[in-house]
């Protein structure tokens, strides 16, 4: 389950992280003013979910076994750099330190009317921004609870099905010692039974050795008369 959520949260971050670098490098350099603004904060917005992914996917790959964890460490460490990487391109294309083209559409393609708007505009930017950031962390909370949830009752089934096998397993147990105990009493009947057995075929022989010393006795008095 832990594979399954950090290839989710992968797939997100590598969506986010595409379009980001999509905006750098293509739609950044040819807005200038209020649009350009706009396309920045939307570029830190999508940085910045990009950031908490990476860090859900740091707390999902604890929970990996070795090798999937082993495979996942070096992508982990390139995703975290490409996040800085951006980041630093963002601020030079905030700063102005972008290419020579973009600056000097920057400079010339907005007015002081235009400037202004952009402030406002960049108010319900940060405002849209942050409502946005925070309906994608109540869905990852949502989707965490979900999975939680899901595992709780998992753990409940195996727990119940751990209890019934030790019952299972107890009650084998009684049947065994309760089977142990007919074979004890068992095996002292026969013993009782052989030593019986025995001292009637003892006491059985002696009455045939005194029967026939008897006979044999009587047979000499009448042959010596």
């Amino acid at each position: 389950m832990s594979l399954d959520l950090f290839n989710n949260y992968e797939s997100e971050y590598t969506k986010l992280v595409s379009s980001a670098r999509h905006r750098l490098d293509s739609l950044v350099p040819e807005l200038a003013g209020a649009a350009r603004t706009t396309a920045l904060h939307e570029t830190e917005r999508e940085l910045e979910d990009a950031h908490e992914l990476a860090g859900q996917m740091e707390m999902e790959l604890l929970a990996l076994a070795g090798p999937e964890r082993a495979r996942a460490a070096p992508r982990m460490r390139q995703y975290k750099a490409d996040i800085e990487h951006l980041r630093r391109e963002a601020r030079k294309a905030a700063q102005g330190l972008g290419s020579y083209e973009s600056n000097r559409r920057a400079l010339l393609g907005a007015d002081y009317t235009e400037s202004d708007g952009g402030l406002d505009g960049d108010n319900r930017t940060r405002l849209l921004s942050g409502n946005e950031r925070l309906t994608r962390g109540s869905q990852r909370l949502q989707e965490s609870h979900r999975i939680a949830v899901e595992t709780e009752a998992v753990g409940a089934n195996i727990l119940n099905d751990l209890r019934g096998q030790r019952e299972q397993i107890v009650n084998t147990r009684d049947a065994l010692l309760h089977g142990e105990s007919h074979i004890d009493r068992s095996q002292r009947t026969l013993r009782t039974m052989t030593r019986r057995l025995m001292t009637n075929k003892m006491i059985t022989t002696g009455l045939i050795v005194v029967g026939v010393s008897l006979v044999l006795l009587i047979l000499y008095i009448k042959l010596t008369r």
